[in-house]
């Protein structure tokens, strides 16, 4: 019989980040709908765990992490175990007394998760495949965001494995309503009046999708977003490259709108990373032509709600395209470099998806920045992009994003349906 009440987690992580972001993410999301489950997190680069989630200790094998009213198993992916016995004696189970000594590991093996193809661990593999294992468990491999047409045909899609009562299928998360969609977090829910959902409280303020209101009656203004700001702020997050085509465009957008408004102001806040030297470096050779500020490192919550206080986002990778995507904001999206500038067709596909929101005219530099920002064989432009800008501070682009990002919204929550999927297997 399988026990729904119990999942395990599998993250290999890859992406310093990245792949723990996303695993982090999506145990807040089911312990935020059901906490009474019980989660067990294997992760295989807890320092990179305890960056974003500062209640981890790197030096622990095991050890319990209350999230709210919830209590994790967090377990080092390089556990030494022989016969369900860890071969240090000496590790402890941290309990809320700290005082029992584990002897025995008892997996919780009854829903597994198997995040982004990461395969099992050595302990785990030789559990479940052993003879002597008989119970039923329902691997579910979780992979990789795309918006690519794979995505749907793969969502739901049945995999084999070596034993019967060893079953696997797949989970897509993706941009359309045939996919699981996107995980949504309380604190990121949308609750303006268009969404027609209601804000989830959370100790950070839920993200409402902005209009900036003018002196007279409460009306949404019609040019730049960024006059009920004392500048036009831009959030930064890339991979390390060169950024001297950023870091021209964003100057002269400042350039273009200081001929209608000479106090316009441009801030630039440079994520924590090995991407803030090369923009430092050419926005040095720039001659500093705007304002940066460098945000450390933030917990996962900060960051979430931080992003929502921009005008304007520049993301990379899967986690924080997702963030972008879900916040309604402008957005500029850095894939993952690839063989043979395979990329572009993710990134084209994402275009695909998003070109219905936008006039064509409007959609055109959007479009052409991104493809240029993540061609690696060619120089990325920055006329594109100062477009780009300019029509996201007046306000042009930005009910595209919007639309698209309530689109997502509406196909619902990738851990609710993750849930709902566990609730309707078969005993």
């Amino acid at each position: 019989m399988i026990d729904k009440n119990k999942i395990m987690i599998l993250c290999k992580v890859v992406d310093n980040f990245g792949d723990i972001g996303v695993v982090y993410r999506l145990a807040r999301a089911l312990s935020d709908l059901r906490p009474e489950l019980e989660l067990s997190l294997v992760v295989s680069n807890l320092e990179s765990f305890h960056k974003m989630a500062s209640q981890i200790d790197p030096t622990k094998k095991i050890q319990n992490f209350r999230y709210k009213n919830a209590i994790w198993k967090i377990i080092d992916w390089n556990l030494e175990v022989e016969n369900g016995k860890l071969k240090t004696e000496s590790e402890k189970l941290e309990t809320e007394n700290d005082t029992d000594k584990l002897s025995t590991f008892h997996f919780p093996l009854s829903i597994i998760l198997e995040c982004f193809q990461c395969g099992r661990p050595d302990w785990l593999e030789e559990q479940l495949f052993s003879p002597e294992f008989t119970r039923s468990v329902q691997i579910i491999q979780i992979d990789y965001l795309t918006a690519e047409e794979y995505a749907d045909e793969f969502h739901l899609l049945k995999s084999g494995t070596r034993k019967a009562n060893i079953k696997k299928i797949f989970f897509m998360p993706g941009f359309t309503e045939k996919t699981a969609g996107l995980i949504i977090n309380e604190q990121l829910a949308v609750s303006n009046e268009q969404s027609g959902a209601p804000a989830s409280p959370s100790r950070f303020s839920p993200f409402r999708f902005r209009s900036i209101p003018s002196q007279d009656e409460g009306t949404p203004a019609a040019g730049l977003q960024s006059l009920a700001h004392p500048a036009f702020k831009i959030f930064f997050f890339a991979y390390e490259d060169d950024c001297s085509a950023a870091v021209k465009g964003i100057a002269e957008f400042q350039s273009k709108m200081r001929e209608s408004r000479a106090d316009f102001t441009v801030v630039v806040y440079l994520a924590e990373g090995k991407s803030s030297a090369p923009f430092e470096e050419s926005w040095k050779n720039f001659n500093s032509p705007f304002k940066i500020e460098k945000i450390p490192f933030l917990q996962q919550e900060e960051f979430d709600y931080f992003i929502t206080t921009m005008d304007f986002l520049f993301v990379r990778g899967e986690d924080s395209l997702a963030r972008a995507a879900l916040t309604g904001l402008p957005f500029a999206w850095q894939a993952y470099k690839q063989d043979e500038n395979y990329q572009l067709v993710k990134v084209n596909a994402l275009l695909d998806r998003m070109k219905e929101y936008f006039e064509p005219e409007i959609f055109e530099p959007i479009q052409s920045f991104w493809q240029s920002y993540n061609d690696y064989e060619n120089a990325t432009k920055s006329a594109p992009l100062t477009q780009m800008l300019l029509d996201s501070a007046n306000q042009k682009n930005t009910k595209g994003f919007c639309n698209f990002a309530q689109k997502l919204h509406a196909n619902g929550n990738l851990a609710e349906h993750l849930l709902n999927f566990i609730d309707a297997l078969a005993l």
